[in-house]
């Protein structure tokens, strides 16, 4: 993988934690209308969110990398 590739998937990276810092108590994701839908397709289809909307180990795992927990 190049850098600017790298630099890519770390921005995108960043864009989810983003969007997963807005969740309830129980970690049920939830999306502002501010936050486009795609990019919570995205985190489902990396696995950071489950098929019902909660935040994975995985997800937990970004959010702690980005200092979002």
């Amino acid at each position: 993988m190049n850098a600017s590739a790298s630099n890519l998937e770390q921005d995108i990276e960043s864009d989810i934690a983003k969007a997963l810092e807005y969740r309830y108590g129980d970690g049920l994701v939830y999306l502002p209308k501010h936050q486009p839908e795609s990019l919570y397709k995205l985190a489902t289809s990396k696995g950071f969110v489950d098929q019902e909307g909660y935040l994975t180990r995985k997800g937990r795992s970004l959010l702690a990398k980005y200092h979002l927990v």
